[in-house]
């Protein structure tokens, strides 16, 4: 049985002769004019403040002319990115008949391509779905089904991908395609619905003139280019789901958390205000994008900021080292920020002793990026305190730690300023419109000890605080905590279970019906995390996943994550995993498995004589188990399910 393939050309449609809508046409290629701008801006505010919700999508029309991505096919203008998006709405809305709030999975590669199915799916009304390349077809089978998706998109790179996935489950299919090396896709019309195809000689002229503006090689290329808004109001946004964002599944089958346009708009709102975005940043982008991290931090909350994004197709330790020096760059398209995971700045850290070998290198390095950098971020896994020191002495940057997930984006963070604040080890307090509370399990339930408040974030667009405009503003004491109530403490220190409430935090994962005492959320709707935290000196750390990092041995509670980080110390060892594994005498035993650096050598009783300076008796490892590598997930994060899977057995047989 056949089913629609939609074949139809991003690039060939990005800078059409567009629409009306002159009092917002773009006048300049690095600032907003204000009289252009203010009506539009005061009307998004309204909006706001009656309810309603400004999509990602839609802030372009305030900074069209301003450079949105660079990636490696092109440079693209937000007038070029929301053009194509509003190209590819039409056929959207043509398959879908005009219907809204239908779940849409695609995939794209991690370039423009991205953001404009993404803006398109929203222009429509309706609900993206991220996939990723990565996932086997079982998985894509279930993230498709499970979402209940009616419409799959995907470029034309993974159509031998996602095609059997579609006919399979009796899916329409929407191929977009990318014209390689300025030209159209191999110069014939693609296969349309119910197989018209599309006539591309007739566009030749048009698509010539398409190519040359939509590759900026002069600043004034975009000067009298216009947008025309597009999709339902903001007020309708207000009340509608966004996107879906599966969770990794380590303890059950991944959840679709749903993520609303006000969610994500508060979100962006608690970014903006913690870490100070603005328009003049420049974000190195190599995160994937089917999870939290890589759509909130580096694309969306950039992309709300009328920010520049350097999108790389993934992580590669040598192209990142050249873009954060900013080989070969414009002096406007040199990155100011990065968002990474510990093994991203691990790998860098690895290949830097081998790149930079003299000491006048190291010295330009460290001045080019203390210099240039404004913020580097770390996340998605425990921060190692040897990597952390590293990366200082390499960089002359003190990463910024903090904690997030799917359920919540970004929920805990160190301090942006002062930079003295943050803290080794700790993911410091709740940013903006999240609350975050530490209980612990009694025979009624939860009890709370300790709660830390911030206030909601002003979700109002400044165009002066983004640096927008000449009238610079300050995001300086946005972010502010409290804590609210706490138990009685002797020393000082509370550990539970972390909780988290707020508009900031999600509320119901998709297709999974209310219980009555549901495992995700308390009786007065505070969301579980399952990560054990403590909470001291006015900073939150997290000691790991309750049900997978907190080992119970002997009568003691083990926090993995900290035995981890004592293990990665030890000169040796490049990569450590700490498991609890089932013992008669012990309830659990403390087990490790190493990878070791080239060369390397080590002994289990070498291993316990190091780390049993920075460790408990207690806490030591009783079997070690070395391989030559471990599995991880998308986020580099390792996946301590499939490695407990993979050599549990052998933990076990070397017990003593």
């Amino acid at each position: 049985m056949e089913f629609p393939i939609r074949s139809l050309r991003i690039i060939n449609r990005l800078l059409r002769k567009p629409f009306g809508f002159s009092a917002y046409r773009c006048v300049s290629n690095t600032a907003v004019k204000e009289e252009a701008t203010s009506e539009l801006l005061t009307s998004f505010n309204q909006d706001i403040k009656s309810g309603g919700a400004v999509p990602v999508f839609r802030r372009a029309l305030l900074f069209p002319s301003r450079v949105a991505l660079q990636d490696d096919f092109g440079t693209y203008t937000y007038a070029a990115l929301y053009e194509a998006a509003t190209a590819l709405s039409k056929d959207i809305a043509a398959q879908l008949s005009g219907e809204t709030e239908y779940t849409i999975s695609y995939m794209c590669s991690n370039d423009a391509s991205h953001i404009v199915v993404q803006w398109a799916i929203w222009m429509t009304g309706n609900i993206a779905v991220p996939l990723t390349p990565l996932h086997p077809a079982e998985m894509l089978k279930y993230y498709i089904t499970d979402s209940g998706s009616k419409l799959i998109i995907c470029l034309q790179d993974y159509e031998k991908i996602l095609r059997p996935v579609s006919e399979e489950l009796a899916k329409p299919l929407l191929v977009v395609y990318r014209p390689k090396d300025g030209t159209d896709d191999q110069g014939k019309g693609g296969q349309g619905i119910d197989g018209q195809g599309i006539d591309s000689q007739s566009n030749d002229d048009e698509l010539k003139e398409i190519l040359r503006r939509m590759k900026l090689g002069k600043d004034d290329q975009m000067k009298d280019f216009s947008i025309s808004d597009v999709g339902p109001s903001n007020i309708w946004y207000g009340g509608t789901e966004a996107m879906l964002i599966y969770t990794s599944g380590t303890t059950s089958k991944p959840k679709g958390v749903v993520w609303t346009h006000r969610m994500l708009s508060t979100q962006i709102s608690s970014l903006h205000a913690a870490w100070q975005y603005c328009a003049q940043d420049v974000v190195l982008h190599t995160l994937p994008l089917h999870h939290i991290h890589g759509q909130l931090n580096s694309l969306n909350a950039s992309l709300a900021a009328g920010a520049r994004i350097r999108m790389l197709p993934s992580f590669v330790s040598h192209s990142v080292w050249a873009r954060l020096l900013g080989t070969g760059e414009r002096e406007d398209a040199r990155v100011s920020v990065w968002h990474g995971v510990p093994a991203m700045y691990a790998r860098l850290a690895a290949d830097y002793d081998k790149m930079f070998a003299d000491k006048k290198t190291r010295d330009y390095v460290r001045a080019t990026l203390s210099a240039r950098m404004r913020l580097m971020c770390a996340g998605s896994a425990a921060l190692p305190e040897s990597l952390f020191k590293k990366w200082e002495e390499i960089s002359g940057m003190r990463l910024l730690e903090r904690y997030g997930m799917s359920e919540c984006g970004m929920a805990l963070s160190n301090p942006y300023r002062p930079v003295e604040g943050r803290t080794l080890g700790c993911v410091g307090l709740p940013l903006p419109g999240v609350s975050a509370r530490l209980a612990a399990a009694t025979d009624n339930g939860l009890d709370p000890l300790v709660t830390v408040e911030s206030p909601d974030p002003d979700t109002q667009i400044s165009v002066d605080r983004l640096g927008l405009t000449s009238n610079k503003e300050s995001y300086e004491g946005t972010w502010k905590t409290s804590v609210a109530e706490h138990k009685l403490s002797k020393d000082g220190v509370f550990e539970g279970e972390l909780l988290l409430k707020g508009p900031a935090v999600f509320s119901r994962y998709w297709n999974r019906a209310p219980q009555l005492e549901s495992p995700d959320f308390t009786d007065d709707e505070w969301f579980r995390t399952g990560d054990t935290a403590s909470f001291s000196d006015n900073k939150f750390k997290i000691l790991g996943r309750t049900s997978i990092d907190i080992i119970k041995t002997g009568g003691y509670k083990v926090s993995a994550l900290q035995v981890e980080s004592a293990i990665l110390e030890h000169p040796s060892v490049a990569d450590a995993a700490v498991l609890g594994i089932d013992d008669d005498n012990y309830g659990e035993i403390i087990a490790t498995v190493v990878v070791l650096k080239e060369k390397a050598s080590l002994t289990l009783k070498e291993l316990k004589d190091d780390a049993g300076k920075r460790l408990a008796p207690y806490q030591l490892p009783k079997t070690m188990l070395i391989v030559d590598q471990m599995p991880r997930n998308a986020m580099g994060k390792l996946d301590k399910k499939v490695i407990k899977q993979q050599f549990g057995d052998k933990l076990v047989m070397k017990k003593k």
